[in-house]
């Protein structure tokens, strides 16, 4: 599926080597009269060859082994001016097709049916912000609180369960990553309900963020790593499917290196 950020992450790359290429040519040029080129005749089972004024006839000036250097400048200058022309030509086309929109693009052949038709129809594309919409707005059932459990609230008002999470749901906002708290997740093992399910866009699929905040507590502990091999078994594994967060009474959440974290991983997850 192509997606508009694809599309702008190659009109970089295009604009960075036309660039570089344009600033190199530049230089080149410099080193030999802008008229001089290259002429290749085959000799036998390799080249000769020869400098040739632009618009002339015949094989030119017979370069020598000795000066191979001035041969290698010339073939140099003639393949980077082809790239540049190849370069603008890929981009020029490239901005049309994003000025026309991805998704438009998609929506004028379902749009060129009968509604009767259109109706039959699964849509080959749902835009990024479309698909972290309707991800979003899918209803669940997360845990309930006991009576009594102390409230703590985010900035955007989500009730959650310490102080901890707490700070890796703001961060989380900050940084304008969306993720649902206490999704349920149906694993072979039984159903978990991870801390923060986020969306990975770049592959749209979720990843889990499970933080253990008492881990001091031998019992929360064996549970902890328990939870773990769990996921684990289920071919959920950090860096891949899962983050996994700890801290005790001594080595609090540094919230430092949760912003680093934060900010990486939404770089991996595709919100840059």
């Amino acid at each position: 599926m192509i997606r508009e950020k694809d599309i702008d992450h190659e009109i970089t790359f295009l604009e960075k080597n036309l660039s570089s290429v344009s600033s190199e040519l530049k230089e080149l040029r410099r080193l030999i009269p802008k008229e001089n080129r290259l002429r290749a005749v085959k000799h036998g089972k390799g080249y000769q060859y020869f400098i040739r004024k632009r618009g002339t006839t015949g094989n030119g000036e017979y370069i020598k082994q000795e000066n191979i250097k001035s041969a290698e400048l010339l073939a140099q200058i003639e393949y980077d001016e082809k790239l540049i022309k190849n370069l603008k030509e890929a981009l020029e086309e490239l901005m049309k097709f994003k000025s026309a929109g991805v998704g438009n693009i998609f929506e004028s052949a379902l749009n060129c049916m009968a509604p009767g038709k259109q109706m039959l129809v699964k849509e080959r594309y749902v835009s990024d912000q479309c698909y972290i919409q309707i991800w979003k707005n899918r209803e669940y059932k997360g845990l309930d609180f006991s009576e009594g459990f102390p409230e703590f609230y985010t900035r955007g008002g989500l009730r959650v369960r310490s102080k901890s999470e707490v700070i890796i749901a703001d961060i989380l906002e900050e940084n304008a990553i969306p993720f649902l708290y206490e999704k349920p997740l149906i694993l072979d093992a039984g159903i978990f309900h991870p801390d923060f399910t986020l969306l990975n866009i770049k592959e749209r699929k979720e990843i889990y963020w499970e933080h253990f905040g008492m881990m001091d507590d031998m019992d929360y502990r064996n549970n902890a790593f328990s939870k773990i091999r769990k996921y684990e078994s289920n071919g959920l594994y950090q860096h891949d499917s899962l983050i996994w967060t700890f801290e005790t009474g001594k080595y609090p959440l540094n919230i430092k290196d949760i912003r680093k974290m934060v900010k990486r991983i939404k770089t991996d997850i595709g919100y840059n």
